[in-house]
C-alpha cells in the first residue's frame, strides 16, 4: 500500500515510493526534498506563466482589481506603431514571448507554473521557495524609472495603493481566523 507523505504516521510506519520503502520524513524535510528538485531543474529559474484566468479561480479580488487597472490594458495603450516596437513592449508586454499579451499577476509574481497549484499556495513558505515573488520597488523600476514616458515622476508607496489588491483579502483572512479563535473558545468555555 502507498501511504501519502506525512508526518503523523504511527511509529514505526513507512512510506512506499514505487518499490522503495523509506521512514516518513518530517513536513520540514519532505519540503526541501520538493525544493531540492525544483531548484535542481533548470525550468525551476524561468516558470512558465499559466495565466491570469487561473490566479482568478483562487483570487478572484486580485484578479477583479487587476483588471480594471492600466496594467491590464498596457499593450492596449499603445498606438499601433509602439506596440510594434521592441522598446515600448519591454515593459507594456515584457512577457510576450511566452505568450502574455499584458502586464499581468505573473509580469509581478513571476511564473506560476510551480507556485500556482492550491496546495503550493497554502503553504507561503514553499510557494516562495518555488517562484512566487514578492514584487517590490525594484521591480517596478525596471518600467517605471526616469526613462519611462510618464508626466508624473513614479513615487513607489503612491502608486502601490492603487493597484492594492491584498489588503480587503488579509483583512477577511484575518477576521476569519479571530472568528474561528472566538468560536473555539466558547466552545471549550461550555465543557
Amino acid at each position: 500500500m502507498t501511504l501519502a507523505l506525512e508526518s503523523r504516521l504511527p511509529p514505526g510506519e513507512r512510506i512506499c515510493y514505487g518499490r522503495t520503502v523509506m521512514p516518513p520524513y518530517s513536513r520540514h524535510l519532505s519540503r526541501c526534498l520538493v525544493v531540492a528538485g525544483f531548484l535542481s531543474s533548470p525550468s525551476a529559474f524561468g516558470a512558465d506563466p499559466v495565466g491570469a484566468e487561473n490566479c482568478r479561480a483562487c483570487h478572484p479580488q486580485a484578479f477583479d482589481a487587476w483588471k480594471d487597472s492600466p496594467h491590464a490594458r498596457a499593450t492596449a495603450s499603445l498606438n499601433p506603431k509602439q506596440q510594434k516596437d521592441p522598446s515600448c513592449l519591454s515593459c507594456h508586454s515584457p512577457d510576450a514571448a511566452k505568450g502574455v499579451s499584458e502586464v499581468s499577476c505573473e509580469t509581478c509574481h513571476g511564473g506560476g507554473q510551480f507556485y500556482s497549484p492550491r496546495y503550493v499556495m497554502k503553504d507561503q513558505e514553499l510557494a516562495r521557495a518555488v517562484g512566487l515573488l514578492d514584487p517590490t520597488e525594484r521591480l517596478c523600476l525596471k518600467c517605471h524609472d526616469a526613462n519611462a514616458p510618464s508626466v508624473r515622476p513614479f513615487t513607489f508607496e503612491e502608486k502601490l495603493k492603487r493597484i492594492d489588491h491584498w489588503t480587503e483579502t488579509r483583512a477577511a483572512r484575518q477576521a476569519a481566523r479571530t472568528s474561528g479563535k472566538q468560536g473555539k473558545s466558547r466552545t471549550e468555555g461550555q465543557r
